[in-house]
């Protein structure tokens, strides 16, 4: 029994690690890096209808001011202040340029495209990833549609989830300051608070793998996807700021510093998720090899 263990053990870990190669080769197959600084492109500039859409989320829990805070707080703490300045004055300045009546509706309409254009991009990217039969004719307008309703469904969806995580994160700080007070065994807090807010991140990631892309994706390869992709992000971002303190990229583009930090980040967003998706195509591939051979292994038995 203990020997049918270890051998099991040792499959498990030889497909995920086959998995995990072929994600790769994958990766740099599909020119991701590339796909990663379009996404990053667009993401900029769908920046501030995505942030708006956003805060009137957090606000709308919150409060305005509160809400606004507090969102900014952990874009501070995840990004750096430079970046977090910078979506701060791109907020202020998206806010003036709101006027009133039909403008105001004109402006709400233009607000929600501009802010699915980073998800259509994404989508594009997945179809890629995913290798999506392309659609024509009128069920190629369906399908834009359908995407575009889609993306706004999900930004709002993510939109819960920050605000589901920011009350986690109070709760547990709060929850740790009453019970551990500032003694050592308040760590145990943090790394619930780490836990928690990894958890939060995979639902979102895996929820844009499973439906973004135009084919059908299995739940459990897409959970896959958004965990790997997670982890890499949780990892990556506490390297991204060591980065930013000693390689002073923001000082070296003088003004423009805070939107470079924030394209950086961008693009190293979007790659990561980018790898967590072939993570979870590979995963899908292997999954519908393994089936073909079990197919007629069944049907002689």
């Amino acid at each position: 029994m203990k020997t049918g263990q270890i051998d099991s053990s040792a499959g498990r870990a030889s497909r995920l690690l086959n998995i995990m190669r072929e994600s790769v080769s994958r990766f740099l197959a599909d020119r991701c890096p590339m796909m990663g600084a379009s996404i990053g492109f667009y993401s900029a500039f769908s920046l501030a209808p995505t942030l708006l859409i956003v805060l009137a989320i957090v606000g709308w829990f919150f409060g305005a001011e509160v809400g606004k805070g507090r969102f900014f707080g952990q874009v501070k703490a995840i990004m750096g202040a430079d970046a977090a300045s910078a979506m701060q004055s791109i907020v202020e300045h998206a806010h003036r340029a709101q006027g009133g009546g039909i403008a105001a509706a004109l402006s709400g309409v233009l607000l929600i495209v501009g802010a699915s254009a980073t998800f259509s991009s994404l989508n594009t990217a997945l179809d890629v990833v995913f290798r999506a039969k392309p659609t024509k004719g009128i069920a190629g307008v369906a399908l834009l549609v359908r995407t575009r309703v889609l993306s706004f469904a999900l930004l709002m969806g993510l939109g819960f989830l920050l605000v589901v995580s920011l009350v986690l994160d109070a709760a547990v700080q709060s929850l740790g300051s009453a019970i551990f007070g500032n003694s050592t065994l308040s760590i145990v807090a943090a790394v619930v608070q780490s836990v928690l807010g990894l958890t939060v991140l995979t639902v979102g990631l895996s929820a844009l793998i499973k439906w973004l892309p135009d084919t059908r994706v299995e739940i459990r390869h897409a959970a896959a996807g958004g965990l790997v992709a997670a982890v890499l992000f949780t990892i990556g971002r506490h390297l991204f700021g060591l980065y930013l303190v000693h390689a002073g990229t923001a000082g070296a583009f003088g003004a423009a510093g805070s939107l470079a930090v924030l394209m950086m980040w961008l693009y190293f967003c979007a790659a990561v998720f980018l790898f967590g998706a072939e993570v979870a195509a590979a995963a899908e591939d292997k999954g519908r090899a393994t089936e073909a051979r079990s197919g007629p292994a069944r049907l002689k038995q």
